[in-house]
């Protein structure tokens, strides 16, 4: 019961437990969906997972235990946790050092950090007190039968499934596997049994269950669920190991052409069940704009699709007067030659996966200098180091920081902005014979901070190693200038990702301020 004169009273200890709970799951999952998925596109390793669900839960129990619910508190908490959970990463024990210090770096964890953090967090409370209170308001249904609610779920579940995996199949032009389909089984009943049971079968029920059951969807295929599987021939009777030719949805291919569908479809058959549950009919209007709806998205969808995998392109060229170091690694001795450079990479974005789409990297380098000609041609990014002692970024970074106290690459280096930073496996040649295969090679431009001011380099050979017939065992070329095209979709997805969280916001806002918070006669 609520307490006179209060917004909202404290909660028994048994509740306070179940409520932190639901808000711990439904805000590490906003973070995954909205934060990490949708606007930074990246994939934290396991332990942050776990490690940020524990801070929720311990953050949003204390706060709760405390001083209650309600729309100020909840904010008030999540400020907290926000600024807790900022200074632990900063500071304290940043998860995913040392192999991805680039996921901590200042703009990550304070620029975009602290307000997508606030957001997502307080979009898990608000829904959390949102169903909490609607749970409590609406009149217990005794004469439901729990076989019937099972008998609904798995009966909507498979609509919901054929209907949205067929047409995001169609509108991305491949079949996603058998496995696809059966997973999203797996997610869609015990999800709508769930529902269900925590806020009804009504049209806003259906309405909000269809959007957040359509983010799960989403954020499952982004950390979880590659398509392809199976692949042929299916293992039965043998032994031997299956094969596997699967690959991830790109951001494109999930996020701007399947999400969307999965919302509209999802909505509309909640919404149609909803309908059908309460005796009322469906509004033209309504119907009208949902087909629309349908037709627009599978219009783009055919569209897009047509694409393929898609990332962010990057063409850099070099040519002309360069230098070549003569002395040990970074001693920056160095001798006048000639050397072109001629790089076409992609980013395929941040996942942490050994499956494919990996970032593409094709890389030809010609140097003449003291008369010798070396030829270097790199076609396979480096996806991880081999030591897993600092990030590659999968192979291409586009505007990252590394080297200096970075945590990435060497510390022999100042600092380095990079608009073009890139790790790949090369063939070496000197005087057109082939001297050594599958030699490291890192290329990077500067903003600063390489000798004579040269804003291009490339690195030929792993550092502190030698490559038998290179000066000094190692290539270090630095050119003074490059002409580059690149392309870098990290504005449009902050603005997008961050508008978005923005609707979530003022529309669970809108609702929970409309949520009585007392049993309905």
């Amino acid at each position: 019961m609520r307490e006179p004169g209060t917004e909202e009273g404290r909660l028994p200890a048994r509740d306070v437990a179940r409520f932190t709970a639901i808000v711990a799951v439904l805000a590490i999952f906003s973070d995954a969906a909205l934060g990490h998925g949708l606007t930074w596109e990246n994939d934290p390793y396991w332990t942050y997972w776990i490690t940020k669900t524990f801070l929720i839960a311990t953050i949003f129990g204390l706060g709760t235990a405390w001083f209650g619910l309600g729309l100020g508190r909840g904010a008030a908490i999540t400020a907290v946790h926000t600024l807790v959970l900022t200074v632990y990463y900063w500071s304290l024990s940043p998860v995913g050092l040392p192999s991805s210090p680039e996921w901590l770096d200042f703009e990550h964890t304070w620029v975009t950090g602290v307000p997508i953090h606030f957001g997502v967090i307080y979009i898990g409370y608000l829904l959390a007190l949102w169903l909490w209170r609607r749970r409590a308001a609406r009149p217990i249904d005794e004469d439901e039968s729990s076989a019937a609610v099972g008998t609904a779920a798995l009966a909507l579940g498979v609509a919901i499934v054929v209907v949205t995996g067929g047409l995001s199949s169609l509108a991305l032009g491949s079949f996603p596997g058998v496995t696809w389909f059966l997973v999203r089984l797996l997610l869609t009943i015990p999800f709508l049994m769930w529902w269900w049971a925590w806020a009804g079968r009504d049209l806003t029920s259906a309405v909000v269950g269809g959007v957040t059951l359509a983010f799960a969807w989403a954020t499952y295929s982004h950390f979880l669920g590659p398509v392809g599987l199976p692949d042929l021939p299916v293992r039965v009777f043998t032994t031997d190991p299956p094969p596997a030719t699967v690959e991830w949805l790109d951001y494109r291919q999930l996020w701007v052409i399947s999400l969307p569908i999965y919302v509209v479809t999802m909505v509309g058959i909640l919404a149609l069940a909803a309908v059908r549950l309460g005796r009322r009919p469906v509004a033209r209007p309504a119907a009208a704009a949902l087909a629309g709806m349908v037709a627009v998205l599978l219009l783009t969808g055919a569209t897009d699709a047509t694409l393929g995998q898609d990332g962010e392109d990057a063409t850099l060229r070099a040519t002309g007067p360069a230098e070549v170091e003569t002395g040990p690694w970074y001693s920056d001795s160095f001798a006048q030659a000639r050397a072109t450079l001629r790089i076409q990479a992609e980013d395929m974005g941040a996942r942490v996966t050994p499956l494919p789409p990996h970032d593409t990297l094709n890389l030809l380098a010609q140097v003449q200098v003291r008369g010798r000609s070396f030829t270097v041609l790199a076609r396979r990014a480096i996806v991880a180091h081999p030591a897993g002692a600092f990030t590659t970024w999968w192979g291409v970074g586009l505007d990252v920081e590394h080297h200096g106290d970075s945590g990435i690459g060497t510390s022999e280096l100042p600092t380095i902005r990079s608009e073009l930073a890139a790790f790949g496996l090369a063939t070496v040649q000197r005087n057109g014979r082939t001297i050594a295969t599958g030699v490291p090679v890192h290329v990077m431009t500067a903003e600063s901070g390489l000798p004579g001011g040269a804003r291009l380099e490339l690195d030929v050979g792993p550092e502190g190693g030698r490559v038998p017939g290179l000066p000094n065992g190692h290539l270090r070329v630095l050119w003074q200038g490059y002409t580059a095209e690149i392309e870098d979709d990290v504005g449009t997805l902050y603005i997008s990702g961050g508008l978005v969280i923005l609707a979530i916001l003022l529309a669970l806002l809108f609702l929970v301020r409309r949520q009585p918070r007392e049993p309905v006669a």
